[in-house]
C-alpha cells in the first residue's frame, strides 16, 4: 500500500484510498500447529505466526534522522486524511473511512536479509510480516482495503484527484468530469499543501538516493569485502556457495519453488524445507561473523560522510520534516478536539 502523503494513482474511475500498510508476508511452516495458537472462523490462526521477526536486525542508521519515523508518518497520513475529507465535503462526495495499518515492519529490518531464526524457521527469504499481526489481521486488512477502494465512486475519485475519471466498462463504472471549484491536484493535492506534505515524497526519494550510494560504496569497501568473505566461508561449511548474504537472498530457487499456495498471506506460497535450511545457514553465520553489526557500523561510516557532502541539503530536509510533522500533529489535535 502507498504512503498517503504521496499521491494516489489513477485507474480508470477508481483511487486507492489506502492507509499506508505494507503487507509483507509469507509462509508458515510446518510447525505452526506445535505452538498452540487459537483459532478463530474456519480454523486460521489467531495468534502471531512468530513473537519476532528482527530482534537482530540493524538498528538505526544516520540517515534515518531525516525521514519520518513510522508513527510520523501515520500522522502526517491523519492529517492529510482529515483536510482531505473536509475539502470534499464541500463538494458532496466522501471517502470510506481511514484506518491505521495493523503494523508495521522496522525501517531497514531486511537490509542484509533475515536476521532472526525463529522468523526464517516461518518464512525462509520470503518477508515477514509485522511482528504481532496475524494473517487472518493482514488478509482481513487487504481485503478491506480491496473493498473501501470498490467503494469510490467515479464522481469522488475526480474530487479527490481533480483528474477526470473514464469509464471503465469492466467495473461497470461510469465517467466523471471534474466539478467546477476543485483545487489542483483535487481535495488530496491541497491536504498535501496544506498540511506541508508535498515535498515529502521528494525529500523521501532524496534520503533514499544517500542510501543507496552509501550501500553502494559499502559493499566495496575492504571491510565489507572481508566480512563477506567469512560469512561464505561459513556458509561453505554447510555445503551452500553463496558470495554474500544478499546473493542467498536473491536466489532464484525461492521464487521457483511453489510448495504450498497456503502461507500466511495468500500473496506468497509456503518455503521449502532447502530454503528453511539456507536460511537458516544465513543466520548462523551472520551471528557467528556479527555480521550485521561490522556491516552496520561500516555503512554508517558512508552514510556520515555523505551527510557532510549534501550538509545543507539534507538541512532543508530535515527542517521540512520537522515542520510538516508539526504541522500534522496540530491538525489532528484540532480534529480530535472538534469531534
Amino acid at each position: 500500500m502507498r504512503n498517503r502523503t504521496s499521491p494516489a494513482p489513477r485507474t480508470g474511475a477508481t483511487i486507492t484510498a489506502a492507509t499506508a500498510l505494507v503487507l509483507l508476508a509469507t509462509a508458515c511452516s510446518s510447525g505452526q500447529a506445535d505452538r498452540g495458537g487459537q483459532h478463530g472462523q474456519d480454523g486460521e490462526d489467531t495468534t502471531p505466526v512468530v513473537a519476532t521477526s528482527f530482534a537482530h536486525a540493524p538498528k538505526a542508521y544516520p540517515l534515518d534522522a531525516y525521514k519520518p519515523t513510522t508513527q510520523e508518518t501515520e500522522t502526517v497520513n491523519r492529517a492529510v486524511d482529515v483536510l482531505t475529507r473536509s475539502c470534499m465535503k464541500k463538494f458532496g462526495v466522501s471517502l470510506p473511512a481511514y484506518e491505521a495499518p495493523p503494523g508495521s515492519i522496522p525501517a531497514n529490518a531486511r537490509k542484509y536479509g533475515p536476521t532472526d531464526l525463529a522468523s526464517v524457521r516461518v518464512y525462509g527469504y520470503k518477508p515477514p510480516l509485522p511482528d504481532g499481526v496475524t494473517k487472518q489481521e493482514a488478509v482481513a486488512a487487504q481485503q478491506k482495503d480491496a473493498a473501501r477502494e470498490q467503494a469510490i465512486t467515479p464522481v469522488a475519485a475526480a474530487v479527490y484527484t481533480g483528474t477526470a475519471q473514464k469509464a471503465d466498462k469492466k467495473n461497470g463504472t461510469a465517467a466523471a468530469e471534474v466539478p467546477a471549484g476543485v483545487p489542483k491536484g483535487g481535495c488530496h493535492g491541497q491536504a498535501q499543501r496544506q498540511a506541508l506534505a508535498d515535498r515529502a515524497a521528494d525529500d523521501l526519494m532524496t534520503v533514499q538516493t544517500l542510501f543507496v550510494q552509501a550501500s553502494a560504496t559499502t559493499r566495496e569497501d575492504p571491510a565489507t569485502v572481508a566480512l563477506d568473505k567469512r560469512w561464505s566461508a561459513c556458509m561453505r561449511k554447510s555445503g551452500m556457495n553463496y558470495p554474500d548474504p544478499l546473493s542467498a537472498v536473491d536466489d532464484s530457487t525461492w521464487r521457483t519453488q511453489r510448495t504450498s499456495p497456503n502461507g500466511p498471506h495468500p500473496n506468497f506460497p509456503a518455503p521449502s524445507a532447502k530454503e528453511i535450511r539456507t536460511a537458516e545457514a544465513d543466520v548462523r553465520c551472520k551471528s557467528a561473523t556479527d555480521y550485521v553489526v561490522i556491516r552496520h557500523a561500516v555503512e554508517s561510516g558512508h552514510q556520515q560522510r555523505l551527510i557532510k557532502e549534501q550538509a545543507d541539503t539534507l538541512a532543508a530536509v530535515k527542517e521540512r520534516k520537522r515542520r510538516m510533522v508539526e504541522k500534522a500533529e496540530s491538525i489532528v489535535a484540532a480534529d480530535k478536539a472538534a469531534r
